[in-house]
């Protein structure tokens, strides 16, 4: 699977919103929402895995 930075958590709803309006499957996972991080999971129209993912990179606190 190919992982897609995104600027903002609304550009990686966006993204998987499209793929759904698109006749895609969006939310092939469940979606990843772990607060400095938030991922979402779709198939493009060649049936390719991608995930759309943001971080936050000022949360620099270790897990």
């Amino acid at each position: 699977m190919l992982a897609l930075s995104c600027d903002s958590r609304e550009a990686v709803d966006a993204m998987s919103e499209a793929a759904a309006a698109n006749g895609r499957t969006a939310d092939l996972n469940p979606v990843e929402d772990h607060g400095f991080m938030y991922a979402r999971d779709l198939v493009d129209p060649d049936g390719h895995a991608l995930g759309a993912m943001w971080m936050d990179m000022s949360d620099t606190k270790p897990r």
